[in-house]
Order: C-alpha cells, then sequence, then structure tokens
C-alpha cells in the first residue's frame, strides 16, 4: 500500500487528529514518553516530537517506517520508529509509556486477535498513563448496519459499539468519550476514548 502515491492512501493524513491537538493544548495530556501504534509514514509522531514527546512509532510496514524516518530526519525529530507486529507490541516493546495513541486501526484487528491486543496497553503504560483511541462508529454509514465490510483496498473492518470496546480495555479506567470523526474528509462517524492506567 504504502508504493502508493501518499495522496491516495486513505488513512495517510499530515494534519494531526483535532482529539490529539485538543488534549495537549489543553494540558490534559502532558510531553512525556509516547508511543504512536501504526505510526505509518510519521506524521502524528512528529507532531508529537515537535510537542516535546520522547517518541517511539511503530508500524508494520517496512516501507512505511523507512519514508517515516526520512520524513523525520527532514524535520528535525529525534524519533524511533520500528517495524512490529502491533498484535505483539506488549511482548516486543520492554518500555513503558506515559501516552499511547491508537488513531484509526482498532478497526483493522480482527475479533479473534481484539481481546488480546487491547489487553497489551496495560501493560505498556505507566501508572497514570493515557491511552487516546480513535477508531469506527458501528453507527457509521459503511457499515450499512453490518459487524464487519471490505474497504476499498480490501481490508476488512469492524465496526464495535462503544460499550463492546470499553468492555474490552476493562483494565483502564474510562476519563472520556466523544462521539467524533475521523478520514481525509471527516467522512466515518468514529468513537473517541481516553483510557487511563490506575
Amino acid at each position: 500500500m504504502y508504493n502508493r502515491p501518499v495522496e491516495t492512501i486513505p488513512w495517510e493524513i499530515e494534519r494531526p487528529p483535532k482529539e490529539l491537538v485538543n488534549l495537549i493544548l489543553s494540558g490534559q495530556i502532558k510531553p512525556g514518553k509516547a508511543l504512536d501504534v501504526a505510526c505509518g509514514t510519521g506524521n502524528y509522531s512528529i507532531y508529537l516530537a515537535n510537542k516535546m514527546f520522547d517518541v517511539v512509532g511503530v508500524d508494520y510496514s517496512k516501507v512505511a517506517v523507512s519514508q517515516a524516518k526520512l520524513k523525520a530526519k527532514k524535520a528535525g525529530a529525534k524519533i524511533k520508529f520500528l517495524v512490529y507486529d502491533v498484535n505483539l507490541l506488549g511482548k516486543k516493546l520492554k518500555t513503558k509509556f506515559d501516552f499511547i495513541l491508537d488513531y484509526s486501526l482498532l478497526h483493522h484487528i480482527p475479533d479473534s486477535k481484539i481481546k488480546n491486543y487491547a489487553r497489551q496497553f496495560y501493560k505498556l503504560l505507566k501508572p497514570g498513563g493515557l491511552l487516546l483511541l480513535v477508531c469506527y462508529n458501528e453507527r457509521d454509514l459503511y457499515a450499512k448496519d453490518k459487524k464487519q465490510a471490505i474497504g476499498k483496498y480490501g481490508n476488512v473492518m469492524y465496526y464495535r459499539s462503544a460499550a463492546e470496546i470499553t468492555n474490552y480495555y476493562q483494565d483502564l479506567k474510562l476519563i472520556k468519550y466523544r462521539r467524533c470523526r475521523l478520514g481525509k474528509r471527516q467522512q466515518h462517524l468514529a468513537h473517541g476514548f481516553l483510557f487511563k492506567k490506575i
């Protein structure tokens, strides 16, 4: 997918999401050790680094991570980028984080893996650490009342309710929830969660 022109990749969005920006500007998320899950070509990692976060960006795509390293170097941002399977972060990463960004990935995690995927964030967060999670809402028009759908590029998307997702992250405390939108044109209805490790 990352061999395509960047402008044709649906999730390749340069501008940081307003959910992230608002939480940082309000001081609810403070600079510290940060993990950008499924970082792609590093746009949000660079934003966080510019806001004084010590950032680790992780993606399964070697091409994306290679592009992210080049972008970060050009931007003068010191970021550690790694090629990992996001389902194995709890086993691969030994670092604990003050903040984790999981933006627009959870709806790609299949039902068979979501429980273990969600549980690893408790291990990855420091006490008091925060997880910002944004993913598709089950009421999104593209869901068409289905639990899953196949996207334009053959990727499967899973549509879950806020209650289902909160249950998967029951080891963490839900601090804030709001409906929001995601996508290049903000065309998707989404869930926005802020979880905290107590």
